[in-house]
């Protein structure tokens, strides 16, 4: 997702620096470019790549795109980059990335959202976009302003398809409630999505799931739509059959699973209105144990 972004960006005339911790990563974008393929086509965009130390002065912006479990450290590595005027710009999986920005960021200066647009790593500083998506975007702090506004009209005449949505956090709340459903089911059991789909076993999992996490948004005020969110996973179970959610890949990868801000942040958030989540807060506890290891 940071290359996608980098790349419109850049494309778009910005003045575009990306802050990578990878040296493979790093070395593959210095040596041809930041490579997106769309519609079968290839292009290149030269732009710096380093770790935050090799920057100086202030950026204007900084869009955090690290898993939810990075992004403390992420922001606090790139903290000398954040002056009085820096905004910072989330449109990370999960919940409570916001918090951990904010540990640097003040919220006033905090952009929240969410975005669809599909990213496929094709190798090192090489993705492909394989469809269309949207960005949704709010201040945290509620209240727009023309910063805010400049951060929505670059992304959009970047042809990120972005807007400023007050209700923005309807989209952040369907889309855990979404992941938390089949990441969860996925990483625990080794399934595909379209295999989820043909059991009925991991469906009912998969919805009890969803119906916990949609429950826990409603009791937090927030207006989600359940029969949009289930035709959502409906689709996905029908059309994305090979797809392995992250949280499946991370496992198979021997990485740590995004566990804190997607599946154990609605569990948490289920507990502390009062709100039932038996299958959630369990699934939360057995991803723990796995990626804990033997």
């Amino acid at each position: 997702m940071g290359s996608l972004f980098a790349g419109r960006l850049a494309a778009a005339g910005e003045d575009v620096s990306l802050v990578e911790v990878n040296s493979a990563q790093i070395d593959a974008v210095r040596e041809r470019g930041l490579l997106l393929t769309i519609d079968g086509k290839d292009e290149s965009h030269v732009v710096p790549i380093g770790p935050a130390e090799i920057y100086s002065g202030f950026f204007d912006l900084v869009i955090v795109f690290t898993k939810g479990m990075h992004t403390e450290a992420a922001v606090k590595a790139a903290s000398h980059l954040i002056g009085p005027d820096t905004l910072a710009l989330t449109v990370q999986n999960g919940l409570g990335n916001v918090e951990m920005i904010e540990t640097v960021v003040p919220r006033e200066r905090i952009i929240k959202g969410m975005t669809n647009w599909p990213a496929t790593v094709l190798g090192m500083g090489h993705v492909t976009i394989p469809g269309s998506g949207e960005v949704h975007l709010w201040p945290a702090a509620g209240g727009s302003s023309p910063q805010f506004e400049a951060v929505c009209h670059a992304l959009d005449k970047a042809g990120l398809n972005c807007s400023a949505d007050r209700s923005v956090d309807t989209s952040i709340w369907e889309k855990v409630s979404f992941n938390a459903a089949l990441n969860s089911v996925a990483a625990v059991t080794g399934m595909t999505v379209g295999e989820m789909g043909d059991s009925v076993e991991a469906r009912e999992v998969v919805f009890s799931i969803l119906r916990e996490a949609l429950a826990t948004a409603s009791a937090l005020g927030i207006a989600v739509d359940g029969e949009r969110t289930r035709a959502s996973v409906e689709y996905a179970l029908a059309n994305h059959r090979h797809h392995k959610p992250s949280m499946l890949q991370d496992r198979l990868s021997g990485r740590p699973m995004e566990i804190d801000t997607i599946t154990g942040s609605v569990a948490a958030e289920a507990e502390r209105h009062g709100v039932p989540a038996p299958v959630t807060a369990t699934m939360a506890r057995l991803l723990r144990l796995i990626d804990m290891g033997p």
